[in-house]
Protein backbone atom coordinates (compact mmCIF):
# COMPACT_ATOMS: atom_id res chain seq x y z
CA UNK A 1 0.00 0.00 0.00
CA UNK A 2 2.94 2.35 0.64
CA UNK A 3 4.51 2.07 -2.42
CA UNK A 4 1.04 2.56 -4.61
CA UNK A 5 0.42 5.81 -2.42
CA UNK A 6 4.13 7.19 -3.10
CA UNK A 7 3.66 6.32 -7.07
CA UNK A 8 0.11 8.16 -7.17
CA UNK A 9 1.90 11.13 -5.10
CA UNK A 10 4.57 11.19 -8.27
CA UNK A 11 2.69 10.33 -10.67
CA UNK A 12 -0.67 12.41 -10.65
CA UNK A 13 0.92 16.40 -9.97
CA UNK A 14 2.98 15.14 -13.44
CA UNK A 15 -0.38 14.10 -14.99
CA UNK A 16 -2.27 17.04 -14.09
CA UNK A 17 0.55 19.43 -15.31
CA UNK A 18 1.23 17.31 -18.87
CA UNK A 19 -2.80 17.30 -19.52
CA UNK A 20 -3.04 21.07 -18.10
CA UNK A 21 -0.37 22.11 -20.85
CA UNK A 22 -1.38 20.18 -23.98
CA UNK A 23 0.70 21.12 -26.67
CA UNK A 24 4.30 19.54 -27.11
CA UNK A 25 4.73 18.63 -23.81
CA UNK A 26 1.14 16.26 -23.50
CA UNK A 27 2.50 14.30 -26.72
CA UNK A 28 5.66 14.16 -25.25
CA UNK A 29 4.51 12.59 -22.25
CA UNK A 30 1.56 10.34 -24.43
CA UNK A 31 4.97 9.04 -26.70
CA UNK A 32 6.60 7.98 -23.22
CA UNK A 33 3.61 5.90 -22.22
CA UNK A 34 2.83 4.51 -25.47
CA UNK A 35 6.47 3.22 -26.80
CA UNK A 36 6.63 1.71 -22.94
CA UNK A 37 3.19 0.27 -23.16
CA UNK A 38 4.82 -1.39 -26.75
CA UNK A 39 7.99 -2.48 -24.87
CA UNK A 40 5.65 -4.60 -22.15
CA UNK A 41 3.11 -6.02 -24.99
CA UNK A 42 6.56 -7.32 -26.64
CA UNK A 43 7.72 -8.49 -23.24
CA UNK A 44 4.66 -9.96 -22.79
CA UNK A 45 3.89 -11.91 -26.01
CA UNK A 46 7.74 -12.69 -26.39
CA UNK A 47 7.59 -17.01 -25.85
CA UNK A 48 8.51 -19.80 -27.29
CA UNK A 49 9.90 -18.45 -30.63
CA UNK A 50 7.25 -15.99 -30.86
CA UNK A 51 8.23 -12.44 -30.46
CA UNK A 52 6.88 -8.67 -31.67
CA UNK A 53 9.07 -6.93 -34.07
CA UNK A 54 10.97 -3.72 -32.85
CA UNK A 55 12.27 -2.17 -35.26
CA UNK A 56 8.97 -1.67 -36.80
CA UNK A 57 6.95 -1.53 -33.66
CA UNK A 58 8.91 1.02 -32.26
CA UNK A 59 8.94 3.45 -35.11
CA UNK A 60 5.68 2.83 -36.25
CA UNK A 61 4.24 3.73 -33.28
CA UNK A 62 6.48 6.36 -32.31
CA UNK A 63 5.31 8.20 -35.72
CA UNK A 64 1.73 7.58 -35.10
CA UNK A 65 1.86 9.46 -31.37
CA UNK A 66 4.11 12.07 -33.23
CA UNK A 67 2.26 12.76 -36.26
CA UNK A 68 -0.91 13.20 -33.83
CA UNK A 69 1.52 15.75 -31.52
CA UNK A 70 2.46 17.69 -34.60
CA UNK A 71 -0.97 18.39 -35.46
CA UNK A 72 -1.31 15.88 -38.49
CA UNK A 73 -4.38 13.06 -38.21
CA UNK A 74 -4.29 12.77 -41.17
CA UNK A 75 -0.71 10.80 -41.14
CA UNK A 76 -2.21 8.31 -39.46
CA UNK A 77 -4.16 6.39 -42.27
CA UNK A 78 -0.84 6.74 -44.13
CA UNK A 79 1.63 5.41 -41.23
CA UNK A 80 -0.61 2.56 -40.45
CA UNK A 81 -1.03 1.42 -43.65
CA UNK A 82 2.96 1.86 -44.97
CA UNK A 83 3.98 -0.21 -41.25
CA UNK A 84 1.87 -2.95 -41.77
CA UNK A 85 3.35 -3.51 -45.23
CA UNK A 86 7.07 -2.64 -43.41
CA UNK A 87 6.30 -4.77 -40.92
CA UNK A 88 6.11 -8.25 -43.54
CA UNK A 89 9.32 -6.88 -44.95
CA UNK A 90 10.86 -7.06 -41.09
CA UNK A 91 9.18 -10.63 -41.09
CA UNK A 92 10.73 -11.71 -43.79
CA UNK A 93 14.26 -10.71 -42.74
CA UNK A 94 13.44 -12.85 -40.09
CA UNK A 95 11.63 -15.70 -41.67
CA UNK A 96 14.13 -18.31 -41.05
CA UNK A 97 13.27 -17.65 -37.30
CA UNK A 98 9.42 -19.25 -38.13
CA UNK A 99 6.33 -17.97 -36.68
CA UNK A 100 6.12 -15.59 -39.52
CA UNK A 101 2.13 -15.43 -39.16
CA UNK A 102 2.70 -15.11 -36.08
CA UNK A 103 5.38 -12.37 -35.59
CA UNK A 104 3.76 -10.53 -38.31
CA UNK A 105 0.57 -10.51 -36.79
CA UNK A 106 1.07 -9.58 -33.16
CA UNK A 107 3.51 -6.59 -34.54
CA UNK A 108 0.52 -5.44 -36.88
CA UNK A 109 -1.66 -5.69 -33.80
CA UNK A 110 0.51 -3.30 -31.81
CA UNK A 111 0.18 -0.81 -34.04
CA UNK A 112 -3.55 -0.89 -33.61
CA UNK A 113 -3.75 -1.76 -30.56
CA UNK A 114 -1.65 0.93 -28.86
CA UNK A 115 -0.14 3.60 -31.56
CA UNK A 116 -3.61 4.95 -32.85
CA UNK A 117 -5.26 4.52 -29.82
CA UNK A 118 -2.65 6.75 -27.95
CA UNK A 119 -2.56 9.21 -30.69
CA UNK A 120 -5.92 9.67 -29.91
CA UNK A 121 -5.40 11.01 -26.52
CA UNK A 122 -3.09 13.42 -28.04
CA UNK A 123 -6.27 14.64 -30.72
CA UNK A 124 -9.03 14.66 -28.12
CA UNK A 125 -7.04 16.81 -25.99
CA UNK A 126 -5.74 19.06 -28.99
CA UNK A 127 -9.63 19.75 -29.92
CA UNK A 128 -10.35 23.81 -30.38
CA UNK A 129 -13.49 25.59 -28.67
CA UNK A 130 -14.77 27.40 -26.08
CA UNK A 131 -13.37 28.30 -22.65
CA UNK A 132 -14.80 26.16 -19.71
CA UNK A 133 -14.72 27.42 -15.43
CA UNK A 134 -13.21 24.96 -13.29
CA UNK A 135 -13.73 25.86 -9.06
CA UNK A 136 -9.98 26.46 -8.14
CA UNK A 137 -8.38 25.67 -11.22
CA UNK A 138 -9.56 27.58 -13.74
CA UNK A 139 -10.38 27.94 -17.31
CA UNK A 140 -9.70 24.86 -19.12
CA UNK A 141 -9.45 24.44 -23.02
CA UNK A 142 -12.30 22.63 -24.83
CA UNK A 143 -10.01 19.86 -25.57
CA UNK A 144 -8.61 19.50 -21.89
CA UNK A 145 -12.13 19.71 -20.45
CA UNK A 146 -13.34 16.75 -23.27
CA UNK A 147 -10.25 14.61 -22.17
CA UNK A 148 -11.00 14.65 -18.58
CA UNK A 149 -14.91 13.76 -19.53
CA UNK A 150 -13.55 10.80 -21.42
CA UNK A 151 -10.92 9.74 -18.17
CA UNK A 152 -13.24 10.46 -15.52
CA UNK A 153 -16.16 8.36 -17.45
CA UNK A 154 -13.60 5.57 -17.74
CA UNK A 155 -12.57 5.77 -14.14
CA UNK A 156 -15.90 5.80 -12.93
CA UNK A 157 -16.64 2.99 -14.87
CA UNK A 158 -13.89 0.86 -13.43
CA UNK A 159 -14.26 1.87 -9.85
CA UNK A 160 -18.36 1.45 -9.95
CA UNK A 161 -17.72 -2.21 -11.42
CA UNK A 162 -15.24 -2.92 -8.63
CA UNK A 163 -17.08 -1.67 -5.33
CA UNK A 164 -20.38 -2.72 -7.25
CA UNK A 165 -19.04 -6.24 -7.84
CA UNK A 166 -17.83 -6.81 -4.22
CA UNK A 167 -21.13 -5.59 -3.05
CA UNK A 168 -23.70 -6.96 -5.10
CA UNK A 169 -21.51 -9.28 -7.48
CA UNK A 170 -22.95 -12.53 -7.61
CA UNK A 171 -23.26 -13.88 -11.53
CA UNK A 172 -19.76 -14.02 -13.02
CA UNK A 173 -19.22 -12.37 -16.32
CA UNK A 174 -16.62 -14.00 -18.08
CA UNK A 175 -14.89 -16.05 -15.72
CA UNK A 176 -12.49 -17.81 -18.37
CA UNK A 177 -11.45 -14.47 -18.64
CA UNK A 178 -11.32 -12.33 -15.53
CA UNK A 179 -12.44 -14.48 -12.73
CA UNK A 180 -13.62 -11.70 -10.55
CA UNK A 181 -15.91 -9.96 -12.53
CA UNK A 182 -19.55 -9.87 -12.48
CA UNK A 183 -22.64 -8.63 -14.59
CA UNK A 184 -23.91 -6.89 -11.73
CA UNK A 185 -20.39 -5.00 -10.97
CA UNK A 186 -20.48 -4.63 -15.02
CA UNK A 187 -23.98 -3.13 -14.64
CA UNK A 188 -22.95 -0.75 -12.12
CA UNK A 189 -19.86 0.53 -13.92
CA UNK A 190 -22.24 1.22 -16.91
CA UNK A 191 -24.36 3.24 -14.68
CA UNK A 192 -21.91 4.90 -13.03
CA UNK A 193 -20.00 6.13 -16.51
CA UNK A 194 -23.31 7.33 -18.09
CA UNK A 195 -23.95 9.19 -14.84
CA UNK A 196 -20.31 10.79 -15.00
CA UNK A 197 -20.69 11.47 -18.44
CA UNK A 198 -24.11 13.34 -18.01
CA UNK A 199 -23.38 15.31 -15.38
CA UNK A 200 -19.89 16.22 -17.35
CA UNK A 201 -20.89 16.59 -20.68
CA UNK A 202 -24.65 18.10 -19.74
CA UNK A 203 -24.37 20.22 -16.77
CA UNK A 204 -20.95 21.48 -17.07
CA UNK A 205 -20.33 21.30 -20.29
CA UNK A 206 -23.53 22.41 -21.68
CA UNK A 207 -23.85 19.99 -24.10
CA UNK A 208 -27.52 18.60 -25.22
CA UNK A 209 -28.73 15.69 -23.31
CA UNK A 210 -29.35 12.54 -26.11
CA UNK A 211 -25.88 12.84 -27.99
CA UNK A 212 -24.47 13.08 -24.02
CA UNK A 213 -26.13 10.02 -22.68
CA UNK A 214 -25.43 8.61 -26.02
CA UNK A 215 -21.60 9.17 -25.72
CA UNK A 216 -21.80 8.06 -21.96
CA UNK A 217 -23.35 4.50 -23.20
CA UNK A 218 -20.34 4.29 -25.74
CA UNK A 219 -17.50 4.73 -23.29
CA UNK A 220 -19.39 2.67 -20.56
CA UNK A 221 -19.59 -0.22 -23.18
CA UNK A 222 -16.19 0.21 -24.59
CA UNK A 223 -13.95 0.98 -21.42
CA UNK A 224 -14.49 -2.72 -20.12
CA UNK A 225 -13.90 -4.23 -23.06
CA UNK A 226 -10.42 -2.47 -23.36
CA UNK A 227 -9.83 -3.90 -19.21
CA UNK A 228 -11.37 -7.97 -20.70
CA UNK A 229 -8.78 -7.46 -23.46
CA UNK A 230 -6.06 -6.63 -21.77
CA UNK A 231 -6.94 -9.49 -19.10
CA UNK A 232 -7.11 -11.81 -22.00
CA UNK A 233 -3.72 -11.21 -23.48
CA UNK A 234 -2.06 -11.10 -19.43
CA UNK A 235 -3.87 -14.57 -18.75
CA UNK A 236 -2.74 -16.13 -22.20
CA UNK A 237 0.62 -15.05 -21.17
CA UNK A 238 0.02 -15.94 -17.71
CA UNK A 239 0.82 -13.02 -15.84
CA UNK A 240 -0.56 -10.48 -13.43
CA UNK A 241 0.82 -7.21 -14.17
CA UNK A 242 2.07 -5.86 -17.89
CA UNK A 243 4.96 -4.17 -16.16
CA UNK A 244 6.14 -2.41 -13.74
CA UNK A 245 6.43 1.03 -14.63
CA UNK A 246 3.93 2.81 -11.64
CA UNK A 247 5.36 0.19 -8.98
CA UNK A 248 2.52 -0.93 -6.81
CA UNK A 249 -0.14 -0.12 -9.38
CA UNK A 250 1.33 -2.09 -13.05
CA UNK A 251 2.20 -1.10 -16.19
CA UNK A 252 1.18 1.08 -18.61
CA UNK A 253 -1.36 -1.31 -20.04
CA UNK A 254 -2.74 -2.19 -16.55
CA UNK A 255 -3.32 1.67 -15.92
CA UNK A 256 -4.09 2.86 -19.54
CA UNK A 257 -6.25 -0.67 -20.72
CA UNK A 258 -9.77 0.73 -20.52
CA UNK A 259 -8.49 4.41 -21.97
CA UNK A 260 -7.16 2.34 -24.72
CA UNK A 261 -10.46 1.45 -25.83
CA UNK A 262 -12.78 4.68 -24.46
CA UNK A 263 -10.81 7.38 -25.82
CA UNK A 264 -10.50 6.13 -29.67
CA UNK A 265 -14.84 6.17 -29.29
CA UNK A 266 -14.83 9.14 -27.72
CA UNK A 267 -12.25 11.49 -30.30
CA UNK A 268 -15.09 10.12 -32.76
CA UNK A 269 -17.97 10.29 -31.49
CA UNK A 270 -17.57 14.03 -29.95
CA UNK A 271 -16.09 15.49 -33.51
CA UNK A 272 -18.85 13.43 -35.59
CA UNK A 273 -22.39 14.28 -33.60
CA UNK A 274 -21.00 16.29 -30.21
CA UNK A 275 -19.13 19.34 -32.24
CA UNK A 276 -20.39 18.00 -35.90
Amino acid sequence: MGQRIRTAIVAIPIALFLIRMGGLLFALGVLILGLVGFWEYRNMLTRDGIRVYQATGILGIGLLIAGAGLGKPEWLLPLTTLFSLLVMLEGLYFYAEGHFPENTGLTCMALVYLGLPFAHFILLRELTGGMHPVPLWGEVSLGEALLWTVMFATWASDTFAYFGGRAFGKTKLLPKVSPKKTREGALCGFIGCVATVWALGSLWLQYPLVPVLLLGVGIGFFAPLGDLVESILKRSCDIKDSGNFFPGHGGVLDRCDSLIFSVPFAYYFITLVLLG
